[in-house]
């Protein structure tokens, strides 16, 4: 590919002229020069002085940024993202001439501009007099910056960067934290706001030269900000979380995680990939496991329907003469089924099987639970499941099971509503020894429910038997299955269940088997998040160990349907990285599909945001051909970067050949293994993913060189892997961005490359 060119000019003087309220500069005595860009660095062709070499340099670099920064339709308060990630030769007085002459920003936005993409470095600028004798306007601009840094008081902080945070990301309790900023000058003082929930604290910091720094011990496990009182302003985070900006005092600070001492994840989980099971849509056994247990329901006064085949489309209407959908219409799936599809799992790369509940309960997704002590006779018995999990132990495979505590169904041994368990239950009697796991307003109609729905009565979690029948006791639930061969836990609607009794189940499980795996249903930022008046603390150290990763599956089918930029992908992945305590960090349910949303083909493809559809709109959703080849493109994008990305990624059953549904319960079709869609990219990535070791554990960067390439980097001894997603409609050549001396190739438009470096 032949080498970009710019030229670039110089001038012996100019004159300024005014119209219509603009200064217009007019210059003279003009010199061209020819300066190429190849393999990552501009560099002048012909003859030039060393001095004029440094301009034409940083020239042709600003202006190739200002360019690029306009085509892709970004302000040009965003130069920064345009600019080479090796700025030392840049000259900053360059940038601030571009914009206020060639793009014509005021001389604020200009100088917040510079300040943004240089950062620290603008306080050891050296003059350069000798930009006069070819760029006076540069060399004017050059002192007329300075002067503006010095009488402004400004300060610069990053904190993802060393230099600024010692050490950067989330820290252990007690860990002692040095925080720095630097001033361009006029700054006297500069004071550490540092706060949280209950807490808040203002530490001096000390001088030294140009930058203010101050150390103190990281306190109690908390989700913190922190942001630097200067002079009558602050300096909160920008945008980006990390970077810094002057705003007012009622502004966020930036994010410090403090997690508890010791804190730790299970290491098989971590290295593993993940693959979740909606049980009776995977694997079927044809033995008449599933037609005894529609039987058994039946038995019960319960209303089960059994398909004909898996052809059939799901249910979501009503039956003649009922109000709403019961979804217990059943395919068939049984354990025994899922077993016989292990090998299929093992192919895939699969190390851990999430497998939606699996108790007795009246629906087919089990989230009404009838009693935790049963498998659901539909899908077989203890045996099949015990059975289950030793043959997928053979094989490397660890079994997560679901768990439903925050509530039960009313259709169960515990309250027993409608009397199909003989009258034990706490709506049965008031002497019913689970009379007290409930709270009835009026007894017995008027009860405390999960969001409303009467088929699932909410529990007192305080409770003490409720305690000991499902946490405490020897042979409680949280045990039971775990000594019957489960490696851990999924813990349904973790919102609705208290920190500390998060914390006993976790306690309870590692006593049990001290590498299993607690993970949380948790849809937003678990550092953050708030629920009930409190924020929670799921992810420091106290009670689980993952969570599902529900903000990464948003913001890469936005990225992936161009909704979004790499710049804001790399931001919020970059995010995760720092805010997320590293334990939890590297064990994070990387999801793109699940039975809650619609299926991740059917998201890239569509024109349309389908939960926005109305049930019926759901059910008739079908992709075009141009859509589905589309979505086969995107996805491919999408699970790159889920392969790469530090966590676990998890791949929802039949995504690997781009099963396609809206929400649920469209979502949850039944799957018949086929080889075709995507099946045979999943495979090579798991084997990409289970070889390396830099993909399991190694520590990771995130880089935007343009808003439609992502390039993630993982580094662990002897394996470093790139990772290449070209969103674009543009071939993107490595070359151009740091790695000529390793990789020499192109990434053609709309597609991802997985490179092993030397």
């Amino acid at each position: 590919m032949d080498a970009l060119i710019r030229k670039v000019c110089t001038y012996g003087g100019y004159d300024e002229r005014w119209r219509a309220g603009r200064l217009f500069i007019e210059y003279y005595e003009k010199k061209s020069f020819d300066v190429a860009f190849e393999r990552g660095h501009w560099m002048p062709l012909g003859n030039a002085t060393e001095q004029e070499r440094i301009y034409l340099i940083s020239a042709a670099a600003v202006g190739n940024a200002i360019d690029n920064c306009t085509h892709c339709g970004y302000p040009a308060e965003k130069i920064f993202e345009f600019l080479p990630e090796d700025r030392s030769e840049l000259i900053p007085a360059e940038l601030f001439r571009t914009l206020m002459d060639d793009i014509g920003l005021g001389i604020d936005d200009a100088v917040s501009a510079v300040v943004r993409s240089f950062g620290a470095s603008l306080a050891a600028q050296p003059e350069r007099e000798w930009l006069t004798a070819f760029q006076p306007r540069t060399a004017f601009l050059d002192k007329l910056l300075r002067d503006e840094l010095k009488s402004r008081g400004l300060a610069w902080h990053d904190a993802y960067d060393s230099a600024f945070r010692t050490p950067t990301g989330a820290v252990e309790e007690g860990t002692e934290i040095t925080l720095s900023v630097v001033s361009f000058g006029g700054v006297e003082s500069a004071a550490l706001c540092i706060y949280g929930d209950g807490f808040s604290e203002e530490l001096s910091m000390q001088r030294a030269g140009n930058t203010f720094s101050v150390r103190f011990a990281a306190p109690s496990p908390a989700a913190l900000f922190y942001k630097f009182k200067i002079g009558d302003s602050f300096l909160c985070p920008a945008g980006d979380g990390h970077s810094s900006r002057l705003c007012g005092g009622e502004a966020e600070g930036f994010r410090l995680t403090v997690y508890k001492r010791g804190f730790k994840t299970p290491e098989k989980f971590r290295r593993s990939i993940m693959y979740q099971v909606f049980p009776d849509r995977f694997g079927f056994s044809n033995d008449g496991t599933a037609a005894a247990g529609i039987e058994y329901h039946r038995r019960l006064g319960q209303t089960p329907e059994m398909h004909g085949s898996i052809s059939e489309p799901v249910k979501w209407q009503p039956r003649e003469g009922e109000k709403d959908y019961a979804p217990d219409d059943f395919y068939g799936g049984t354990l025994k089924g899922i077993t016989a599809r292990l090998p299929y799992l093992k192919e895939l790369g699969i190390g851990t099987l999430y497998l939606n509940p699996i108790v007795e309960a009246r629906s087919n997704h089990r989230y009404d639970t009838s009693s935790y002590e049963n498998v659901d006779p539909i899908l077989g018995g203890v045996s099949d499941y015990v059975n289950l999990c030793v043959e997928a132990d053979k094989l490397g495979i660890g079994i997560i099971n679901d768990g439903v505590f925050s509530h039960t169904g009313a259709d169960s041994v515990y309250f027993d509503r409608f009397g199909s368990y003989g009258g034990v239950g706490a709506h049965a009697s008031r002497q019913s020894k689970y009379f007290g796991w409930f709270d009835f307003r009026s007894y017995p109609d008027d009860y405390r429910c999960w969001w409303g729905f009467k088929d699932l009565p909410e529990v007192n979690e305080e409770d003490k038997s409720w305690q000991d029948y499902i946490i405490r006791s020897d042979d409680s639930i949280v045990k039971l299955w775990l000594r019957r061969g489960a490696s851990g836990w999924r813990l349904d609607v973790a919102d609705e269940l208290p920190d500390d009794v998060l914390a006993l189940i976790r306690d309870s499980a590692k006593a049990e088997k001290p590498d299993c795996a607690i993970i949380g249903e948790v849809w937003e930022d678990a550092v953050v998040k708030i629920s009930y008046g409190h924020r929670r603390n799921y992810a420091l150290g106290y009670s689980l160990d993952s969570v599902m990763n529900y903000p990464f599956r948003n913001a890469v089918i936005s990225f992936a349907r161009g909704e979004t930029g790499a710049f804001a992908l790399r931001d919020f992945l970059l995010s995760q990285q720092h805010n997320y305590p590293m334990p939890m960090y590297m064990a994070l349910m990387n999801l793109l599909s699940s039975h809650d949303v619609e299926r991740l083909h059917s998201a890239l493809g569509a024109d349309c945001v389908l939960k926005s559809l109305d049930r019926a709109s759901q059910a008739a959703f079908r992709l075009t051909p141009e859509q589905s080849a589309k979505a086969d493109r995107l996805q491919k994008l999408c699970a790159a970067i889920q392969y790469c990305t530090p966590g676990v990624p998890c791949l929802y059953y039949g995504d690997e050949e781009c099963l396609d549904g809206a929400g649920d319960p469209f979502n949850r079709a039944p799957f018949e293994p086929s080889g075709s869609g995507l099946h045979n990219f999943y495979v090579g990535l798991g084997r990409i993913r289970n070889s390396s070791e830099a993909l399991k554990s190694g520590s990771t960067k995130f880089y935007a060189p343009t808003p439609d390439v992502l390039m993630i980097l993982r580094e662990a001894e002897n394996d470093r892997i790139l990772c290449v997603i070209n969103r674009g409609s543009n071939v993107f050549n490595l070359r151009d961005y740091g790695f000529a001396d390793r990789i020499d190739c192109t990434v053609p438009p709309c597609s991802a490359e997985i490179y092993k470096l030397t």
